[in-house]
């Protein structure tokens, strides 16, 4: 276990004023409920009275109880998102790795329309004005990945104004569009 990671983990979610205001929420419901509601349905008297003779005779009973009411959906909270973002830290790093490859990385519709570019991605295609993903790929590699016929290993593309040339690599989305993966490779 990645104790660093819990604790960066516990962390965030101690920052974040949702966890604060769900236990607070959670917490009142909790109190309301078992120190007010469920005494006037037992007994149909005063359930204010019932608290305040209850703090008479066992005060730090009845403090302990209140302050459970709020801890445990706080420690529930934390708990339970730390658990989830832990156990699915992988699932993050992945979606985040193509705003961290400082290859071109980018997303075209069938027609070869440009609908989303990586961060690192986004001057180059800005300086050289790529809206359309035959303008890097060239018409022939576009034609094949949008017929989804395979491209041969290895495929490259040179892109004549920067002088570079790129491995090809693509994955159909479920949306009909195509992720492009570019890896410029060393002169």
């Amino acid at each position: 276990m990645d104790f660093r990671l819990v604790r960066r983990l516990v962390g965030e979610k101690l920052r974040d004023r949702t966890t604060y205001a769900v236990a607070v929420l959670v917490g009142t419901l909790i109190n309301a409920y078992g120190h007010l509601l469920v005494p006037w349905v037992r007994t149909f008297s005063n359930p204010f009275d019932l608290f305040w003779s209850e703090f008479r005779v066992h005060p730090g009973l009845t403090l302990f109880s209140v302050f459970l009411a709020y801890a445990f959906p706080f420690c529930v909270g934390i708990y339970s998102a730390v658990a989830a973002r832990y156990k699915n830290r992988r699932v993050e790093s992945i979606a985040d790795f193509p705003e961290r490859k400082p290859d071109p990385v980018f997303r075209a519709s069938r027609n070869g329309h440009v609908v989303e570019i990586g961060a690192n991605t986004r001057p180059m295609f800005e300086r050289y004005a790529i809206d359309r993903a035959q303008k890097i790929l060239g018409a022939e590699i576009w034609e094949k990945i949008v017929s989804q016929e395979p491209l041969s290993p290895g495929t490259r593309v040179y892109f004549e104004p920067e002088g570079a040339e790129y491995l090809v690599a693509h994955a159909p989305t479920a949306n009909d569009e195509f992720n492009i993966y570019l890896s410029r490779l060393p002169k």
